[in-house]
């Protein structure tokens, strides 16, 4: 499958974008785009944004030999894309102010106190990894379904996901959830 120009350009714009903020980079986080019902472009696994073969097309609905290529993450984009048709791209990002707001916090979601969080990011829930091996055998089903009623899921001490119809969004919503969590570690409380 050949992919246009736009698409490759705007995918690694916003993978770009992602790196310069230092949410994603080699072998932390990944990032894809639903190409067609059953195809995907995702990030190579351990591999730079600068590099030519940083991506791959796979195939959503099964695994093949170029899985194995793919970000560690391809369970979880895959598991989102086939249960949440609409989505056309996802993130698995590392805000630095998101994760250490969760670690000091002993909260079940993340609530905005900005106008711009409380705008556009609303309560995001926090999923707490409690026993690590059921976490490693079923973390794309429980992301999947914290993903149910929210665009954006916070997993303590791992990671943000999040899911769009835009890949455009990703940056958006990444950045207002990382000036939030800012403004909520400054805020005194």
């Amino acid at each position: 499958m050949v992919i246009s120009k736009k698409i490759y350009d705007e995918f690694i714009l916003v993978a770009n974008e992602l790196f310069k903020k230092d949410f994603l980079n080699i072998g932390i986080g990944s990032i894809s785009l639903k190409l067609k019902a059953d195809k995907m472009l995702i990030n190579k696994r351990n591999k730079h944004i600068t590099e030519e073969d940083f991506i791959l097309i796979v195939n959503i609905l099964r695994e093949n030999m170029q899985w194995e290529e793919a970000s560690e993450d391809i369970k979880i984009h895959s598991e989102i894309y086939k249960t949440y048709s609409n989505t056309k791209t996802i993130a698995n990002i590392f805000p630095k102010n998101v994760l250490s707001y969760v670690e000091q916090k002993n909260v079940n979601e993340f609530i905005p106190s900005d106008f711009m969080g409380k705008t556009y990011l609303n309560q995001i829930p926090i999923i707490t990894i409690k026993n690590l091996q059921e976490w490693e055998e079923n973390s794309e089903f429980i992301i999947t379904k914290a993903l149910k009623n929210n665009n954006i899921v916070i997993v303590k001490g791992f990671g943000v996901f999040i899911k769009s119809r835009d890949i455009r969004e990703i940056i958006k919503l990444s950045t207002i959830l990382e000036n939030s969590a800012y403004i909520l570690l400054n805020k005194g409380e």
